[in-house]
């Protein structure tokens, strides 16, 4: 990256709707296989609360695999160190849209070093086999650079205009 950027982080910020309407006919033990995680609780499939990490080699009693190769945890987890994200998700709801349905979903925050090797082969993942695909539509997306901080008496972005 640029001088002016080292230390820097990469923003990319995505809007997600989800078609509610089907997403609640759905069944809850299909929410939980779709999503790999528990919906009381927010933890994987393989453990007992939300913090857990999600143990992707875990078999059931008949040897199929407790998380799903198409749920949402084991696509989205980081593969190589390059992959790993600060990802924050926000749920919205902006109420009735034009057509009356539900103008739900997610803005999704995710923090980098690089897209390329982060956000990028994560999508692919997402995009090709994520069972949630059935129920969400992405929007809109932005790529941001957030610069690094600055030293006592400097400001942001200082090394870009110096």
């Amino acid at each position: 990256s640029p001088d002016w950027f080292a230390g820097g982080t990469v923003l990319v910020l995505r809007r997600i709707s989800l078609t509610l309407e089907t997403w609640d006919a759905f069944d809850p033990a299909g929410k939980e296989l779709v999503l790999g995680r528990r919906l009381d609780t927010g933890a994987p499939l393989t453990g007992t609360v939300e913090t857990d990490l999600a143990d992707l080699a875990a078999v059931d009693e008949q040897g199929f695999p407790v998380i799903d190769d198409t749920a949402h945890i084991r696509l989205a987890k980081a593969r190589t160190p390059a992959e790993v994200m600060l990802r924050r998700g926000f749920n919205f709801d902006a109420g009735p849209g034009a057509d009356g349905s539900a103008d739900v979903g997610l803005l999704f925050a995710a923090y980098q070093r690089d897209p390329r090797t982060a956000f990028v082969p994560v999508q692919r993942r997402l995009a090709a086999t994520d069972a949630m695909n059935r129920w969400v539509s992405h929007i809109g997306s932005a790529v941001f650079a957030l610069p690094p901080g600055c030293a006592e008496g400097g400001f942001v972005w200082e090394a870009l205009l110096a």
